[in-house]
């Protein structure tokens, strides 16, 4: 009988201990007390703005952060969007979603983030317009008012739409989700300041022709649908433009490709007897995740044009062709991760799938009045094979004429036969600023006045317009250099 009435002192005192820890250590928590009284709060803004917004398509979120400039903490009695469950506003506190959230605490000394989106139904206008809203913060002594403002843009969407000869307009942006085919035979013409904005994977295929008629005042532009100023210089948002084997008489002027995972793919294009090349005129593909342009046994007239800021080549010439690019600049300075492939990519064969060697003439690769530049210390890709019975010579031909060229010491001897005397090796193009994508010259640029003065007469003005042959000679690239005077 000792020995159990022992046993049971020993579990009383070990119960007793067990309730005085739990007491200790929940005392080691801050005790909350939720008061009224006079505090006032602070916002991070007193309007929350979203960047213009296309109809149906959902915004970025952005957030509003609500402090507690005193140490007391306090209880927020609600917050409130004003237009209810009309209003084309999202709302989350705290992971609560809802028009209205209840008996918020919020800590001394401490903030709160209430996250914002905006959906907006679509409407008859063409122009863009506001769409706003209020948001009602309530304490037990005051009313805080803060305004939510968006600009909304209705749109003409298409998705998977095979399209016969028709032409885009600018009166409102045209949306495309998955892909929109140009199918053979037809044409589709797209008419200065037309938008044509892409979602998450969706690209234009062209079988017929594709006519971009933009102007330097007016540019047609290709891009995401995404128009929140982070994602203006983001590659990879959606597909690309191709134009498929078969299809004939492109013109791409005055226009923008942006943001795409690849930019103008280019297949066969040009090759049949009387079928003109692909011409590109002021045309800027920037951005882009992989090559920006890509061709294959194709023909092309480029002028005046930027291929920059690509996560691979900017411009890749494959499978042979025919290629003349004149006062167009070539700039790759991509930084969002090490790129091993060169700004610019020429090559005259592929492997097939029975691993055997598919070689093709590569009749021209001209570049006159040219800039090929970036980050790396070669830009320049050469990849040509021959076989036993054709001499190399034969199958290339490579021209580079009062241009400026990065390129390692030991391509420019194993090639020295494809430049001019009058090209510029290795120099510092003295481009305005990279960080920005601005590829216009410096006033101490050494490719001001480089270029041939007949090729600067072919293209009197420059990607803006400027008149390129009013000084000693055309500068080289897209851009022409005039100091004021």
């Amino acid at each position: 009988m000792v020995l159990k009435e022992k046993k049971n002192i020993s579990s009383s005192a070990l119960f007793l201990l067990i309730v005085l820890a739990v007491a200790f250590f929940t005392g080691c928590e801050r005790e909350y007390v939720f008061r009224g009284g006079n505090q006032t709060l602070s916002f991070s803004a007193d309007t929350v703005a979203f960047d213009t917004v296309f109809t149906s398509v959902g915004s970025i979120t952005q957030n509003l952060r609500i402090y507690n400039p005193v140490q007391e903490d306090m209880m927020i009695e609600a917050i409130e969007l004003a237009g209810g469950d009309n209003s084309d506003f999202l709302m989350n506190v705290n992971g609560t979603a809802g028009t209205m959230v209840y008996d918020v605490p919020l800590r001394g000394s401490d903030s709160l983030f209430v996250f914002l989106e905006v959906n907006i139904n679509p409407s008859s206008e063409s122009a863009p317009f506001v769409v706003s809203d209020s948001l009602f913060v309530y304490t037990q002594n005051q009313i805080y008012t803060i305004q939510l403002l968006a600009y909304g843009q209705n749109v003409i969407p298409l998705r998977r739409e095979n399209l016969k000869t028709t032409t885009f307009t600018k009166d409102k942006p045209y949306l495309i989700y998955d892909w929109v085919v140009v199918d053979s035979a037809e044409t589709l013409t797209i008419e200065p300041g037309a938008r044509l904005h892409f979602h998450k994977d969706a690209s234009l295929i062209v079988f017929g022709s594709l006519k971009v008629n933009g102007t330097v005042e007016e540019p047609v532009t290709f891009m995401s649908d995404r128009l929140d100023e982070w994602y203006e210089d983001k590659a990879g948002q959606w597909g690309y433009i191709q134009l498929m084997p078969g299809s004939r008489e492109h013109v791409l002027e005055n226009a923008f490709i942006r943001n795409s995972t690849m930019g103008l793919v280019v297949d066969s294009v040009g090759v049949k007897k009387d079928d003109p090349p692909l011409y590109l005129k002021n045309v800027w593909i920037e951005h882009v995740a992989s090559q920006g342009l890509i061709a294959q046994n194709s023909r092309i007239e480029a002028s005046n044009s930027v291929f920059g800021d690509c996560g691979s080549a900017s411009v890749a010439l494959t499978l042979g062709g025919e290629y003349n690019f004149y006062h167009c600049t070539i700039a790759n300075y991509f930084n969002l991760n090490y790129r091993s492939t060169p700004a610019l990519v020429i090559s005259n064969y592929f492997i097939d799938a029975n691993d055997q060697e598919q070689l093709f003439t590569l009749e021209a690769a001209n570049f006159y009045n040219c800039i090929v530049a970036g980050r790396n210390s070669n830009e320049l890709k050469f990849d040509f094979l021959s076989d036993n019975e054709t001499d190399l010579d034969k199958l290339i031909n490579v021209n580079f004429d009062h241009s400026m060229v990065r390129i390692s010491e030991s391509l420019q001897e194993a090639y020295s036969g494809f430049f001019k005397e009058s090209v510029l090796f290795n120099e510092n193009p003295g481009f305005v600023d990279v960080s920005k994508y601005d590829y216009q010259l410096d006033s101490l640029s050494v490719a001001r006045d480089a270029g041939d003065i007949n090729v600067g007469k072919e293209y009197p003005e420059d990607a803006l317009g400027i008149n390129r042959m009013e000084d000693a000679a055309p500068d080289l690239g897209a851009f022409e250099r005039i100091d004021d005077l």
